[in-house]
C-alpha cells in the first residue's frame, strides 16, 4: 500500500542527513545558552530597599547642621539653608549690612546659584541612571563626598584660608570655591529624601517641617512615622549645628567639620554598597 505525499515527505524529513538522531533521547529538552550580564553589573544595577533609610536621612539632617554652622561662622553664609541666604542677599542689595559684611550678598547669591544648579545636577543624574538603583546611589554619595573632601584638602593646604581669627568681614574672592561646591553637593540630599518618598524630611528645609509637624492632626497618635522623622531630623539637625559650632570653637579653624561631614558621606556611599536589595532578596556573593 502506498503512503499518502504527506507522509512519504514526513519520512524523508526524519531520515534526511541534515537532521542529526537525537543520541541522549527525546526526554531531555535541548539546552539553550544565554549570555549573561557579569554579576558586579547585576549587583549594581539591582533596585535597593527603602526599609530603614530613613536613618541615612538622619545622618544628612547631622550634615547639614554640620556644615552650614561651620560655613556660617567663617564665611558668613549657609551653603544648605538657603532661606537664610535669600535673606541675606535681600538685604544686601539694599547695602544695609555694607560696613559689616560688604559684598555678604556675593556669598549668598553664589550659594543660592549653586544650589539651583546642584539640583539640576542630582535630578537629571538620578532620572537617567534610575534613582533607586545600588550604583546610582552610591555614586551619587561618593560625589558628595568628594566634592566636601576636596573642600578640606583646599582648606588644610591653605589654598582657601579656614583659620577663624584671619577671616575677615571683607570679602576674600577665593571663599567663594568651597562656598560654591559645598552648595552644589547639597540638594544630593534632597534628591534621596525625594527619591526614597520621604518628602516629610527634605534635609534642608526646617521652618516647613515644623509647620508640619505641629499641624499634623496625628501628633499624638501612637507609631506616627512621619511625626517621628520630622521629630527627629529636627533634632539631629539641632545636633550637628552644636558639634560644628563647638568644633569650630575649639580648633579655631573649619578643617575637622568638612573632613567629618566628608567622612560621613563616603561611609553612607559604603552603606549602599552592602544595603538590602528590593523585596528582600539576598545579594551577597554574587
Amino acid at each position: 500500500m502506498v503512503g499518502s505525499p504527506e507522509s512519504s515527505f514526513l519520512d524523508m524529513k526524519a531520515s534526511s542527513p541534515e537532521s542529526p538522531p537525537d543520541l541522549e533521547g527525546s526526554s531531555r529538552s535541548p539546552t539553550i545558552v544565554e549570555p549573561r550580564r557579569g554579576s558586579v553589573t547585576r549587583y549594581f544595577n539591582s533596585n535597593l530597599s527603602s526599609r530603614n533609610t530613613e536613618h541615612i536621612l538622619l545622618l544628612c539632617w547631622f550634615i547639614t547642621g554640620l556644615i552650614d554652622s561651620t560655613i556660617f561662622n567663617a564665611y558668613r553664609t549657609f551653603v544648605s539653608m538657603q532661606t537664610g541666604n535669600t535673606m541675606f542677599l535681600g538685604i544686601g542689595s539694599a547695602n544695609f549690612d555694607a560696613t559689616t559684611r560688604p559684598y555678604g550678598w556675593a556669598k549668598s547669591l553664589t550659594s543660592l546659584v549653586c544650589f539651583v544648579l546642584g539640583a539640576l545636577f542630582f535630578s537629571r543624574f538620578g532620572t537617567y541612571f534610575q534613582a533607586s538603583r545600588r550604583g546610582t546611589l552610591t555614586a551619587s554619595f561618593l560625589i558628595q563626598a568628594a566634592i566636601i573632601l576636596l573642600c578640606a584638602i583646599l582648606v588644610q593646604t591653605d589654598a582657601v584660608e579656614g583659620r577663624l581669627e584671619y577671616i575677615g568681614e571683607n570679602i576674600d574672592w577665593i571663599h567663594i570655591i568651597p562656598i560654591a561646591l559645598l552648595s552644589f553637593q547639597a540638594p544630593g540630599q534632597v534628591w534621596l529624601s525625594r527619591d526614597l518618598q520621604f518628602a516629610e524630611v527634605s534635609t534642608v528645609v526646617v521652618s516647613t517641617m515644623l509647620y508640619d509637624f505641629g499641624s499634623d492632626p496625628d501628633l499624638f497618635r501612637k507609631g506616627n512615622g512621619k511625626r517621628n522623622r520630622r521629630m527627629l531630623g529636627f533634632c539631629a539637625l539641632l545636633v550637628g549645628a552644636i558639634v560644628g559650632g563647638w568644633i569650630t570653637k575649639k580648633t579655631g579653624h573649619i578643617t575637622v567639620s568638612m573632613w567629618v561631614a566628608g567622612c560621613v558621606k563616603l561611609g553612607i556611599a559604603g552603606a549602599w554598597v552592602v544595603w538590602p536589595a528590593e523585596k528582600g532578596v539576598r545579594w551577597w556573593g554574587c
